[in-house]
């Protein structure tokens, strides 16, 4: 897949169904369960071991190749163990056992240490998508969320969820805003099936509160262009921001008014 030029490309690293099926080896395990599809721990994807020196080195020469392109940047989609008590392959335990970490630590480890090399590697802007876990995601998912900041331009969490009551919205971005130093990203998700445009439009006034940027995730350039045209010319859109002292993003719907 050729990247896009003058955008920010998504990397997605160890979320990778297509190696996952022609070495199904590389999938992490816990107990024997494999982190996959299908599975009762019902992952959306299947889940590389993050700690496989080969499938990293594929990872890196992916993304500097990448970095070569005329892109915005590169934003890191994916990069964590798929769930607490993953990985327990024998690669896993021979590295946290030589390393005489705690295996929190270990995990942590793993994880700052791939996002490290990639910016060793890269001139191009860095960004990094998290698990929405303000709280265990370091337990979890080996996500520290200190140490993964030395290394990236911007942090970025998905918080897809249905917008027609967003006080879990404010209570996740309030928390994660808190803890974070570097740029904060939110993307919220505006695809298929898609929510409500009146329920977007408040996902957007609470998002725009902690974000320094928003992200309406689509996946599709019609469904986006059709968004925009209907919160730029909705009027009672346009009250809703006005009355909520949400001048950022009535700038942008002014933005967009040119190109609808």
């Amino acid at each position: 897949m050729q990247p896009l030029p003058e955008a920010w490309n998504v990397v997605n690293c160890f979320a990778d169904n297509t190696m996952a099926e022609k070495d199904p080896s590389l999938i992490a395990s816990c107990v024997g369960m494999k982190a996959k599809r299908g599975t009762p721990k019902h992952f959306l994807w299947d889940w590389i071991c993050p700690s496989r020196p080969a499938y990293r080195t594929y990872c890196m020469n992916f993304i500097r190749e990448l970095a070569t392109q005329k892109i915005a940047g590169i934003r890191l989609d994916s990069v964590c163990f798929p769930r607490e008590g993953y990985c327990d392959c024998e690669t896993c335990t021979n590295s946290l056992r030589e390393s005489g970490m705690d295996p929190v630590d270990w995990r942590v480890n793993q994880i700052g240490s791939f996002v490290r090399e990639v910016r060793e590697n890269i001139g191009c802007s860095l960004g990094l998508t998290l698990e929405p876990d303000p709280c265990y995601g370091r337990e979890r998912f080996g996500l520290d969320l200190a140490v993964l900041s030395e290394y990236v331009d911007f942090i970025v969490t998905p918080l897809y969820m249905d917008y027609s009551i967003v006080y879990w919205l404010d209570i996740l971005a309030n928390c994660f805003r808190k803890k974070l130093s570097k740029p904060y990203f939110i993307e919220l998700y505006a695809g298929h099936p898609r929510a409500p445009t009146k329920y977007l439009a408040s996902a957007l006034a609470v998002a725009s509160t902690y974000a320094d940027a928003i992200i309406l995730s689509t996946y599709q350039a019609s469904v986006a262009r059709s968004l925009q045209r209907e919160l730029a010319t909705d009027s009672s859109i346009r009250k809703f921001f006005e009355e909520r002292g949400c001048e950022n993003l009535l700038e942008i719907l002014k933005g967009w008014e040119k190109i609808v």
